[in-house]
C-alpha cells in the first residue's frame, strides 16, 4: 500500500510535509503558552522577556493615562502582538489549519491524477486514508494542546497580577513619594540652630566682640566706683 501511495512521489511527499508542518505549528503554540503560563504564576521575579515587556508597558500606560486602565483590553492587545519569526500566535494557529486543508487538497489532486491514469479504487484508497488520518491528527492534537484554553488561562493570570498586585503597588509608591515631598527635612532645623549658636558665641566658646565690650564696660565701672 505504501508503494501505491508513493506512486506519485512529489505529491505524496508534499502531503506528508504539510501534515508535519500542521502538527509542528500546534505543538509550538502549546509550548509557548505553557511556558508563559508557568512564568505568569511568579510575575515579580519572572525571567521571561515577553512578560517583562508586559509589565513595563503596563506601568508606562498606567502612569501616562492617569491610572485609567482597561486591564483586560491591555492584556488582549499584548497577547495579540506577540510575534514568533514575524508571525503572530493567531496567525500560526491559522497556518496549522491551512496546512491540514492543503494536505487534503493535494490528496484530492492525487486521486484525480490516479483516476486519469486508469488506476483502480484499491490504488487510490491510500490517499483517502491519509486525508482521514491527517484530519484525525489535527483535531486530536488541537484538543490535547488546547490553545484557546491556555490563552484564557494566561490572560486570567496576567489580569490578576496587574490589577491585584502591580496596580496597588504603584499607587502605594506614588503616595509615599507625595508624603516625602510634604514632610520638611529635619536637617534644616539643625542648621538654623547651629547658625544661631555661632552668632552668639565666638571661636572656641569665647564671647563675641559685642558681649566682650559690655563686660569690659561693667568691669571699668566697678573699678572706678
Amino acid at each position: 500500500m505504501l508503494a501505491i501511495f508513493f506512486k506519485h512521489k512529489v505529491l505524496s511527499v508534499t502531503i506528508l510535509i504539510l501534515l508535519f508542518l500542521s502538527i509542528i505549528c500546534q505543538i509550538l503554540l502549546g509550548v509557548i503558552f505553557h511556558k508563559m503560563i508557568e512564568e505568569s504564576d511568579n510575575m515579580p521575579t519572572t525571567g521571561n522577556t515577553l512578560l517583562k515587556q508586559c509589565k513595563l508597558k503596563f506601568i508606562n500606560c498606567y502612569q501616562l493615562n492617569g491610572k485609567m486602565m482597561n486591564t483586560s483590553v491591555f492584556v488582549d492587545k499584548f497577547i495579540s502582538k506577540i510575534r514568533i519569526a514575524g508571525l503572530s500566535l493567531e496567525r500560526i494557529a491559522h497556518l496549522s489549519g491551512q496546512f491540514t486543508l492543503l494536505s487534503i487538497l493535494v490528496s484530492g489532486i492525487c486521486v484525480c491524477v490516479s483516476l486519469a491514469a486508469g488506476d483502480t479504487l484499491f490504488q487510490i484508497i491510500p490517499y483517502y486514508l491519509v486525508s482521514i488520518l491527517g484530519l484525525y491528527l489535527y483535531f486530536s492534537i488541537s484538543g490535547i494542546v488546547d490553545i484557546m484554553g491556555k490563552k484564557k488561562l494566561l490572560k486570567t493570570n496576567l489580569v490578576d497580577y496587574l490589577e491585584n498586585h502591580l496596580m496597588p503597588r504603584l499607587d502605594l509608591e506614588e503616595e509615599n513619594g507625595k508624603e516625602e515631598k510634604k514632610t520638611p527635612a529635619p536637617v534644616l532645623h539643625i542648621v538654623e540652630e547651629e547658625k544661631t549658636i555661632k552668632r552668639k558665641e565666638g571661636p572656641q566658646g569665647m564671647l563675641n566682640a559685642a558681649d566682650y565690650g559690655e563686660e569690659l564696660e561693667n568691669y571699668l565701672k566697678e573699678f572706678f566706683a
